[in-house]
C-alpha cells in the first residue's frame, strides 16, 4: 500500500515564475503557507495577498496556516492544523507546506512539521530547486 504524501518547499529568493513552475511540475493543488509572518520585504511577490492571488490564477489553492504551524511564537491550533493537512493528503490532494527557507533542513518544516506528519503516517517529500530533485525524509 502506498503511503499518502505531502510536499515541502521553501520559496527563498526565487522568482514567482520558478516557484509556480516547480509547484506545477509536482502537480501541487494546495499551498499551505506556514510562515509566522507571511510577508517578504525582499521578495514582495511572496507576501500573503499577492501570492494567494497569483496561485489562484493558476488553479492552486492558498491556505495560510502560519498562525497554527509557524516557526515562531505560540501556535494556536497546532493539532487541528496537522490533522487538516493529513486529511487532505489522505484524500489524495497534493499539498505543499511552504516557508521562506530554501534548505528544508534549516527550517521548522523539517524540525517540527515533518515529524508530526510522519507520526500520522504521511511520507514527506522535500522539493529542492537545484536539478529539481526531491528528497524523501527518512
Amino acid at each position: 500500500m502506498k503511503h499518502a504524501k505531502i510536499y515541502s518547499l521553501g520559496h527563498s529568493n526565487r522568482t514567482l515564475e520558478t516557484f509556480i513552475a516547480t509547484l506545477k511540475k509536482h502537480r501541487i493543488e494546495i499551498v499551505a503557507d506556514v510562515r509566522s509572518i507571511p510577508a517578504s520585504r525582499f521578495s514582495p511577490h511572496f507576501s500573503k495577498k499577492p501570492l494567494g492571488s497569483e496561485l489562484a490564477k493558476r488553479d492552486i489553492q492558498y491556505l495560510y496556516r502560519g498562525q497554527n504551524l509557524g516557526g515562531r511564537g505560540v501556535n494556536v491550533g497546532w493539532d487541528d492544523a496537522i490533522e487538516e493537512l493529513v486529511a487532505m493528503a489522505m484524500r489524495g490532494t497534493r499539498v505543499c507546506v511552504m516557508c521562506a527557507e530554501r534548505d528544508y533542513r534549516k527550517c521548522h518544516r523539517y524540525t517540527t512539521i515533518t515529524p508530526a506528519l510522519e507520526e500520522k503516517g504521511l511520507r514527506v517529500v522535500h522539493i529542492e530547486y537545484e536539478n529539481e530533485t526531491t528528497k524523501r525524509h527518512t
